[in-house]
């Protein structure tokens, strides 16, 4: 009997809101990687219609993929999806706590979709408006050759520099890049075992978010006492700056 092959692709997605579970151990010793929880939107036209309806679809990236799209997915970017669907039975909580009968816990057949390759798009011109606007790029970025655009991209590859070099909660504690919502597992965890790295991670049950400091005692760190710079700097920190900005006319070509 032949196997049964299947991929799923979505494209044209925008990101609208994401949550992280730092690299950890479990109970038993064993390495969970580092995940992080994508809701995106999908675009549909109705037949006959010309108003966008959207729903949103839930999709999930390991290991550096994971750290990698918590610094390029601002709020509404684009991006495309080449994904696994995943079928797995997962426990059943009750107030936070796993629900068990006679000693056998409850599962339930739950699926998912793991991202193994993706390919970024554009920027929603909301966050382009409030990144000119907090100085973080130049009005001229979109100028191949300009000093705009080379500033931007120098800021792009240092993003991607803080992605690869891994979360530190002492350091980073309740923000990762674009990605605000930094949650712990449900279950009793510890650090991430180095001389255990290349474990095989499985799915994670991951509850309400704590505070950063919760997330970072439950790592054997310490939150920073007060939030990062607007920059991206030596010492690894990047907050998106939260000021209110005027609608900005888009320059022609973007």
């Amino acid at each position: 009997m032949s196997k049964t092959l299947q991929f799923s692709v979505f494209t044209n997605l925008r990101q609208a809101s994401m949550h992280y579970t730092p690299a950890h151990s479990k109970a038993d010793g064993s390495n969970v990687s580092q995940k992080l929880t994508i809701n995106a939107y999908m675009n549909e036209n109705r037949r006959g219609s010309s108003d966008d309806k959207s729903k949103a679809i839930t999709l999930t990236a390991w290991g550096t993929a994971a750290d990698i799209l918590a610094w390029a997915l601002s709020d509404g970017k684009e991006f495309t999806a080449f994904c696994d669907l995943n079928v797995y039975d997962a426990p059943v909580y009750h107030n936070n706590q796993p629900v068990s009968i006679e000693g056998q816990a409850l599962t339930r057949k739950a699926f998912g979709y793991t991202i193994r390759r993706f390919d970024l798009g554009n920027d929603a011109w909301k966050h382009i408006a409030n990144e000119i606007q907090g100085g973080i790029r130049g009005p001229q970025f979109w100028v191949k050759g300009s000093q705009d655009a080379l500033n931007f991209k120098a800021l792009l590859d240092q993003r991607m520099a803080i992605a690869k070099s891994g979360y530190n909660s002492a350091q980073h504690g309740g923000q990762w890049g674009f990605c605000t919502d930094i949650r712990a597992p449900k279950y009793q965890h510890g650090a991430y075992k180095v001389e255990n790295k290349g474990t095989v991670a499985v799915t994670a049950s991951v509850g309400v978010a704590p505070t950063a400091e919760t997330v970072a005692a439950s790592f054997g760190a310490t939150a920073p006492a007060t939030p990062a710079p607007a920059t991206v700097g030596p010492d690894n920190s990047f907050v998106m700056p939260q000021t209110t900005v005027a609608p900005v006319t888009a320059p022609a070509g973007v």
